[in-house]
């Protein structure tokens, strides 16, 4: 099993209860709907009110690293990606469990 995380921090100016927040959290909801290969999906705003703590994650878990790289790489994917980097910074990390 491949366990994917991925930090977002958001820009300056962008907070919580921005619209464009709002549309890409929504498209964070869909994914595992378009894209086969998520086994898990969880995300969530950060709960911890530290200023080194990033605004939002992201765990996904994959199969294998196919899998993996088949939803990277996936055009529903790609898209939403766009729309994090528009609003915040992202950090990822891949590993097996």
């Amino acid at each position: 099993m491949i366990v994917h995380l991925v930090l977002f921090k958001f820009k300056g100016g962008v907070v919580r209860d921005d619209t464009r927040v709002a549309a890409a959290v929504e498209a964070l909801w869909r994914l595992p709907m378009q894209i086969v290969g998520i086994r898990g999906w969880e995300h969530g705003f950060n709960v911890t009110g530290d200023a080194q703590a990033w605004d939002y994650g992201l765990r996904a878990m994959f199969d294998d690293e196919a899998a993996l790289h088949a939803y990277l790489e996936h055009p529903a994917h790609v898209p939403v990606v766009a729309q994090w980097e528009e609003i915040s910074e992202l950090a990822f990390c891949d590993f097996r469990v």
